[in-house]
């Protein structure tokens, strides 16, 4: 009988090589970060929120304090174009951890010279690689460029962005903080405490767990999706920009600044809808909106996708979105340079059985 011959072991592969920078990355370290600086800049861009998602005292204030605001620095272009970019400049918190008050905002912005704040304002537009060029030329006093860069903003928008000369930001910026200073040091401490509260109530240990997930659920639907330049995400609650979420990219770390949670409120009337319950129903409460719900039911879509399917503009459908983000409805996710729409389909369940009966079909 001929003897059985042993078969040959199977020969050791080497393990697949990585080529570098392809390699998955590494989840980023998430932080809370209650400072009150960034909710000082926020509240000066009067347009960054909405006045039905703060306390009845603080909707008359905001009122009061922005009508008083123009009428000390008054409504010149450059005055108004700052105020939109003014919010930029949580920037400067992120990397120094000493500028905590709105007063020591206000110290840091005077510590710069006109061109570092110039810079700092328009530093997302400086980094975006279809503004960047152009917003570079327009600061370093190229007039045909920036009016190019006008044209363009205005068209991405769907509105006017910039207007008056550029180098008379800086200058407008400086007065305009100072003059609201006083008004938001008056109401400074109570926010200080709604901020204290919404972070209090979070289980940080999540972040550590699950830092994508504890993102999403914090800023109420902002997925983002880890990349290699990112290391950090910073999370700083904000009163006056709620219901919205606002980002920024600031080298390796990326700044969310979210909207505190209803219950960080504290509000005493027992009568009063929680605002979430507010914003559902009011996202609901149009055709348009209803009608992109339903296209994302069906599957995640980009900008452009929906823009065409319901026929309006892309600042249009950015706004509808806004809504739909703000009331818990559809998640946004950031990868790379792409972004994409979901369903949230947990928030439309809770929203009735006639909603899921149109989602469905």
């Amino acid at each position: 009988m001929a003897a059985t011959q042993k078969a040959s072991p199977a020969p050791i592969r080497p393990g697949g090589l990585v080529r570098p920078g392809l390699m998955a990355p590494q989840l980023p370290t998430v932080e809370l970060d209650p400072r009150t600086g960034y909710d000082f800049l926020t509240s000066l861009c009067g347009d960054c929120g909405e006045l039905e998602d703060l306390l009845p005292e603080d909707r008359r204030w905001m009122e009061d304090a922005h009508a008083a605001l123009a009428a000390e620095v008054g409504g010149d272009a450059s005055t108004q174009t700052c105020i939109a970019f003014v919010e930029e400049l949580g920037r400067m918190l992120v990397g120094h951890p000493t500028i905590k008050s709105a007063h020591d905002v206000v110290d840091a912005i005077d510590a710069m010279s006109d061109g570092e704040l110039l810079e700092t304002m328009v530093q997302e537009l400086l980094e975006d690689p279809d503004f960047g060029g152009l917003t570079r030329r327009a600061i370093d006093g190229d007039a045909e460029a920036y009016g190019e860069l006008q044209a363009k903003l205005a068209s991405h928008k769907g509105h006017s962005v910039v207007a008056g000369p550029i180098a008379e930001l800086a200058p407008a910026a400086r007065r305009v903080v100072h003059a609201w200073l006083p008004r938001y040091e008056t109401v400074e401490a109570r926010v200080g405490r709604i901020l204290e509260r919404d972070v209090a109530a979070r289980r940080l240990e999540d972040a550590t767990r699950d830092p994508v997930g504890f993102v999403e659920q914090t800023t109420n639907g902002i997925r983002i999706v880890p990349e290699q330049r990112i290391r950090r995400i910073v999370l700083a609650p904000s009163y006056f920009g709620r219901p919205y979420n606002s980002l920024s990219k600031i080298g390796d770390v990326q700044l969310v600044c979210y909207p505190v949670a209803d219950s960080a409120l504290g509000a005493a009337d027992r009568l009063a809808p929680p605002a979430a319950t507010v914003r559902l129903y009011r996202a609901l409460g149009d055709a348009s909106r209803l009608r992109i719900l339903r296209l994302l039911a069906e599957r995640d879509r980009y900008l452009t996708e929906i823009a065409n399917e319901v026929e309006l503009s892309k600042p249009t459908v950015k706004h509808h979105l806004a809504l739909l983000r703000a009331a818990g409805l559809v998640t946004v996710t950031d990868q790379g340079n792409m972004t994409y729409y979901s369903l949230r389909r947990d928030r439309a369940e809770e929203a009735g059985i006639e909603l899921r009966a149109y989602l469905a079909h």
